[in-house]
């Protein structure tokens, strides 16, 4: 859509001249007050009506000015170009073309057609483009490119018959990239992806484990262990002292499990009696915390009850293992029996970690127990503080409104009270430092106040002494004046000899030397000066172009143009002359000679003949057959 140019202070302004129905421009009488501050920039346009409300009114579209002259489109929104006369009304307006556009543009969500087959874009969104995005709007995205978006819970979907996937480009732009894509789901699955930092695990990918619990696993092939604690047995060793040394670990580590639930217990039987204490110096959140040490000690109950426990399982661990090293040193048909306890002693082993995971998650709960019992009293305290705080702040403003008290009632005992006035026009006068009296309104009309030291006040109402006057002098043009009594004063009347007033006239054809012009009348005398100003310009101008008699020195004279506006005196020629044609005169033409025929006095009987150069007379010869003759020339 073609930008276009608007102005709120644009005054209307009128043609200078006619201007056809077929013209592009126009000049006006005031192309700045027209444009009302504005310019008329490349690519846009300035709506102005021409003739408006009447029957040739026409909408044009000025696209450029210079200074009063518009350069301009014709029969715009449905107005027929017109001829508009010199003086016609040329005006700035609003049409329907700007309310239908910016309704169009409010309705439209994308590029939008305004009713005569023109499209435009919405802000930059061409035809076949989509529509705007809203950003609280339900929309579907297509060909974007997100930099560095935040999106929250999104659903991945793709074209029915294609899984949905997300494709990584890579820190380079090639032809290699990575696809996340999954199978086509038969249920509502979630996978979660843990809180830490590290590499995802691939089913079929070489990749190295660590601190992985595999739980009920199922190994087959032939895998090889290491790091079992068999000194001098290599990976490879096929013997049941690799399962003995497993089974002595593990009951190693069941017993250092055990151990460390003790310490646990330990610590958290500790942190139960802070936490009580902590309790007890809380002061709402007394109960609270209270029941937090309880249930603190409880816990710490069950953890050395799991510590003892797991203590049994390691002690049983041990002796399933001495077993076993017994069994194993016997032959290979104690084997089997050797297995068999080291499958039991992995089982206690494993309640053993069991026992003494939960004796770490009790001891964590009483030290939770234990900081929140130490909040609620460090809430306690700052609440006394903030307490206090708001007293002081309530003492501080008693004695600020008890010191503005004492102020106001300072002030009322130094005003003076509104009592005091009786009457309308009642003054408060001083009598005395620091004492006011009321001195009552003059009771007469006309009364002035004036000073009398002699009165309560100071003041007294009186009358007015009007006086008298002790001269008056005048000079031309006022006439009078006196020094006593009534004085009367006038203003003489002006002539050409003396200056005073004179009387105004409208005529542009007085004579009078006592009368001076209005300024109608001296408008009315300057526009019958420039009507014949007017008049004399164009006859002062056909008089230029008009030819002097002057010009005509003598008979037979011929004026002949020369060029365009002038010519030159073509002087008459000899008799018989006649005026030829002549391109290589100034003015064109000259007088030229007619070849005369030779004097046919004495030539009765010939003919005339002429050699190319000179014409002349021949006789006619005839032939002796008379009735055969022929005509010769010379």
């Amino acid at each position: 859509m073609t930008t276009r140019q608007y102005s709120s202070r644009s005054q209307q302004s009128t043609l200078t001249g006619t201007i056809t129905s077929g013209a592009t421009s126009m000049t006006v009488v005031s192309g700045t007050t027209l444009l009302g501050g504005v310019t008329i920039p490349s690519g846009r346009t300035f709506t102005l009506v021409i003739d408006p409300d009447t029957a040739l009114e026409e909408i044009v579209d000025a696209t450029a000015v210079a200074t009063n002259s518009f350069t301009i489109t014709r029969a715009i929104d449905g107005s027929s170009a017109q001829e508009h006369s010199a003086g016609a009304v040329v005006r700035h307006m609003a049409i329907g073309r700007d309310f239908r556009d910016a309704n169009l543009h409010a309705e439209a969500t994308g590029s939008y057609n305004d009713g005569a087959g023109v499209a435009h874009t919405m802000h930059g969104i061409a035809a076949g483009e989509g529509d705007v995005v809203g950003t609280l709007k339900t929309q579907t995205l297509t060909n974007k490119t997100l930099t560095s978006p935040t999106i929250s819970n999104p659903t991945m979907t793709g074209t029915p018959g294609v899984d949905a996937s997300i494709v990584f480009e890579g820190a380079t732009a090639d032809a290699y990239e990575t696809t996340l894509t999954v199978v086509d789901p038969t249920q509502d699955n979630t996978i979660t992806l843990p809180n830490t930092t590290g590499t995802v695990v691939l089913a079929t990918a070489t990749q190295t484990l660590t601190n992985k619990t595999l739980t009920s696993p199922v190994i087959s092939g032939t895998p090889t262990i290491t790091g079992l604690s068999s000194a001098g047995m290599v990976a490879s060793s096929a013997t049941p002292k690799d399962y003995v040394d497993s089974i002595l670990g593990s009951a190693t580590a069941a017993a250092t499990s055990a151990a460390s639930a003790a310490t646990s217990a330990a610590s958290a039987a500790t942190s139960a009696s802070s936490a009580a204490t902590s309790a007890s110096s809380a002061l709402t959140s007394a109960n609270s915390a209270s029941t937090s040490a309880t249930a603190a000690a409880t816990s710490a109950t069950s953890a050395a009850a799991s510590a003892t426990a797991a203590a049994t399982s390691a002690t049983s661990a041990a002796a399933s293992a001495l077993t076993a090293s017994t069994s194993a040193s016997a032959a290979a048909t104690s084997a089997s029996s050797a297995a068999t306890s080291a499958t039991a002693s992995a089982t206690s082993a494993s309640a053993s970690a069991t026992s003494a995971t939960a004796s770490a998650t009790s001891a964590s709960a009483s030290a939770t127990s234990a900081t929140a019992a130490a909040t609620s009293a460090t809430s306690a305290a700052a609440s006394a503080t903030a307490a206090a705080t708001s007293a002081a702040s309530a003492a501080t403003s008693a004695t600020s409104a008890a010191a503005s008290a004492a102020s106001a009632a300072a002030v009322l005992a130094g005003a003076v009270s509104a009592t005091i006035f009786d009457a309308k026009g009642d003054l408060i006068v001083a009598s005395a430092a620091d004492t006011a009296a009321r001195l009552a309104a003059a009771t007469t009309n006309g009364y002035v106040l004036s000073v009398n030291s002699a009165t309560a006040t100071g003041l007294e109402w009186i009358p007015n002494d009007t006086g008298d006057i002790t001269a008056v002098t005048v000079s031309a043009p006022i006439t009078g004046g006196g020094t006593a009594g009534s004085v009367n004063i006038a203003i003489q009347a002006a002539t050409t000899a003396q200056s005073g007033a004179v009387q105004l006239t409208d005529s542009t054809a007085s004579t009078s030397i006592t009368t001076a012009a209005t300024p109608n009348s001296v408008k009315s005398a300057y526009d019958l000066a420039n009507t014949a100003n007017t008049a004399a310009s164009s006859a002062q101008t056909t008089a230029n172009a008009a030819v002097p008699k002057a010009e005509y020195t003598a008979k037979g004279v011929i004026l002949v143009g020369t060029g365009t506006g002038t010519y030159a005196a073509q002087t008459v020629g000899t008799n018989g002359q006649y005026l030829q044609a002549d391109s290589t005169q100034a003015d064109g033409v000259k007088w030229a000679t007619v070849d005369a025929l030779p004097s046919q006095t004495g030539n009765s009987g010939k003919y005339l003949t002429t050699n190319g150069t000179t014409a002349s007379w021949s006789t006619i010869v005839t032939d002796p057959t008379p009735s055969v003759f022929m005509l010769m020339g010379a």
